[in-house]
């Protein structure tokens, strides 16, 4: 890809005033493979999420959400980039303030959604929206990665009774079909995956399926070894004539997950779209029992490696640096059964770095642990069976008085939430501030989300539920996996974040659901400040504690278990 100051000459010569250039791929999701990482390449910026718009004239703007909003000047030259953190100030209002009319401004309509271009469309009408790629990207190499079958005894339903759910959906419309761009969505609807990202196991490619069962997958580099495959397959670039045969009728969509190119094909073959929020994601959000038994079992293993990981960390971690940290704790991991992959990169980050929300090492950055601060470590692995996520902000020496207040602070946030109790229907957006009070009680907060979903040996973060402030109206059901993971962070000094993972069950109360805990590790007792919880905060830990040792203590020797039954043991 051309540099910045290349980029820029081109958009002079094509008469574009800027060029908008999202963190992402054709499939529109976060997980892209290293070599896609255009922004990383332009600006350095190795965050997960973020929005680069190139200004022919000027520095050009990085917007970047609040976990960003330290690492992001970090790593960019400020001569050159000008960093927007959205949680002050929304991409849409800053472009709405800042842009002149008539600004000519260049996207790719395959990195953008058709339902985020009819809204900038419609929220800045003077902005001239120009549909170009071809000279400012070049066309990416083709990722090939080795597909493979996710066997029923980890899917728990097979792909004809997920593909007969969609036809069932599509006998009483006049509907030619349904056409999946989401990679999560066709990796769950076909039961594939792949080794072709490092930390998830999705396949590239979208997937059609017409109303009289025909079902078409289409990918890049395709790869399925020397197996056959069952159903139809065709390289992306086939979708245009696939498509043709479709002319004068209708197909479903997610207008949120195609991309704006496919809305131009359906223009240019006069398709009707049939705009619906995408049912495969709907529908693998909530779990089947096979799937829960797996990711129950999963967290099991998990925890195992955690521990032991732990109990090496407390014996050997003094002038370990965070590389070495996140290379031990892979070496814990990858002797699990049925481990796959991590499920992204480990966040070890010692000291000052804990305070950049998703920093992750590398030889600039790399700090040795010492006494006297916190590492925050934030990680999780893909197994055939699961996917994990756990943060455990843990104590190097003797942590200070005001550490342990805040993290306990932070703790009592992280219990609310776990023991809240909910009607059936409630959003996560309706739960977020649970977690929040404790820390709003002392002026503190955190500028990302309380809780997101995740997927069963797919994606880490998957929608479409999620806790946060945002507007997230989809209802929290009985079968979801999300996280909780609340956290604090002093600029300069450490961060501090407590995550789990939870299962979405049936209260007891009738009508009523809570969370019930998935990951399986203690809590670092050094840094719980007794006397700041409630009694029925202390009894909850208990129960969570007692709840670790028995489903590890089993499966865990020697030192190590004594150090799991200390580490258990009742406040």
């Amino acid at each position: 890809m051309p540099l910045l100051a290349e980029i820029k000459e081109i958009l002079k010569l094509e008469k574009l005033d800027g060029y908008f250039l999202p963190r992402n791929n054709m499939f529109l999701g976060e997980d892209i493979h290293p070599a896609e990482n255009k922004i990383l390449k332009l600006t350095g910026f190795s965050g997960s999420a973020g929005t680069l718009l190139i200004k022919t004239q000027g520095r050009s703007i990085l917007f970047v959400d609040g976990r960003y909003a330290l690492q992001a000047p970090l790593e960019t030259d400020s001569q050159e980039i000008e960093v927007v953190c959205t949680a002050q100030t929304p991409m849409l209002k800053w472009l709405q303030e800042n842009l002149p009319q008539k600004f000519r401004l260049g996207y790719n309509p395959q990195c953008l959604s058709i339902k985020d271009v009819e809204q900038f469309q419609q929220k800045l009408p003077d902005i001239q929206w120009v549909a170009t790629a071809e000279k400012v990207e070049p066309s990416m190499p083709l990722i090939k990665g080795r597909i493979f079958e996710h066997n029923i005894e980890f899917s728990g339903i097979s792909r004809e009774e997920k593909i007969g759910a969609v036809l069932d959906f599509l006998a009483p419309t006049d509907a030619a079909g349904w056409l999946f761009c989401a990679a999560d969505s066709v990796s769950w609807l076909l039961n594939l995956r792949a080794k072709c990202l490092p930390d998830t196991p999705i396949i590239r490619g979208y997937v059609l399926i017409e109303r009289n069962g025909n079902t078409t997958l289409f990918g890049g580099n395709l790869d399925f070894g020397n197996k056959e495959y069952p159903l139809s397959t065709y390289p992306l670039e086939a979708l245009e004539n696939v498509l043709k045969k479709f002319k004068k009728q209708s197909l479903y969509i997610d207008e949120y997950k195609t991309p704006q190119l496919i809305n131009t094909l359906f223009a240019k073959y006069k398709i009707e779209a049939l705009h619906h929020k995408d049912i495969a994601e709907t529908a693998k959000a909530i779990k089947n029992r096979i799937e829960l038994e797996g990711i129950r079992r999963a967290h099991i293993r998990d925890g195992v490696a955690v521990v032991n990981f732990l109990y090496w960390l407390e014996n050997n971690g003094l002038g370990k640096t965070e590389m070495e940290i996140v290379a031990e704790l892979h070496n814990f991991r990858q002797k699990q059964e049925h481990y796959f992959s991590e499920s992204f990169e480990t966040i070890a980050a010692f000291g000052s770095n804990g305070a950049i929300v998703h920093y992750q090492p590398s030889t600039k950055s790399n700090k040795a642990l010492q006494n006297g601060s916190l590492l925050l470590l934030d990680s999780g692995a893909q197994y055939y069976d699961g996917t994990t996520d756990i943060t455990r902000t843990l104590a190097i020496g003797e942590p200070t008085e005001e550490m342990k207040q805040n993290y306990t602070t932070v703790l009592k946030g992280h219990i609310n939430i776990s023991r809240a109790v909910f009607p059936q229907g409630t959003s996560g957006q309706s739960l977020d501030a649970l977690a929040r009070l404790p820390l709003w009680k002392q002026g503190l907060n955190y500028a990302h989300g309380t809780g997101h979903g995740v997927g069963c040996f797919l994606n880490v973060h998957e929608g479409p539920q999620g806790i946060s402030t945002s507007y997230s109206p989809y209802p929290l059901s009985v079968g979801m996996i999300t996280s909780i993971e609340p956290g604090y962070y002093k600029e300069g000094c450490y961060g501090i974040r407590i995550e789990n993972l939870v299962e979405i069950v049936e209260s007891k109360q009738k009508g009523m659901l809570c969370f019930s805990p998935l990951t399986l590790v203690p809590y670092d007792r050094k840094l719980i400040n007794k006397a700041q919880l409630t009694p029925a905060e202390i009894s909850w830990i208990n129960d969570y504690h007692a709840r670790v040792f028995a489903a590890l203590s089993p499966k865990i020797i020697g030192a190590t278990k004594d150090w799991l039954k200390k580490a258990c043991a009742k406040l």
